[in-house]
């Protein structure tokens, strides 16, 4: 599923024969910039978020874990849809605190 972003890159991709650069989640040139700016690696990150296709997909497609939250987007049946695979699910932020 392309965003509505993708869908705009494409058609300047396609109209002027030059490819963009993505930046943002879930591109890995995120996670790059993260560890340039803390000086951690990637593997000793987590992102958190209630979205799996932008937040966790950020993490787990790029060498760091993801960790979904139940409070907005994601529900368990879309994470069954999904060929992104949080690293841990939780209910709630406050679940997720008492696990850490």
């Amino acid at each position: 599923m392309l965003s509505a972003f993708s869908r705009i890159a494409l058609l300047i991709d396609i109209s002027t024969c030059v490819q963009p650069r993505y930046l943002g989640k879930p591109w890995k040139e995120t996670v790059e910039m993260i560890s340039k700016i803390t000086g951690y690696k990637a593997e000793e990150m987590a992102f958190v978020g209630d979205r799996l296709y932008t937040d966790v997909a950020t993490g787990v497609k790029n060498g760091a874990k993801g960790f979904l939250v139940l409070t907005g987007e994601a529900t368990m049946q879309t994470v069954s849809e999904s060929d992104v695979e949080p690293t841990c699910i939780y209910e709630s932020l406050d679940e997720m605190r008492r696990y850490l």
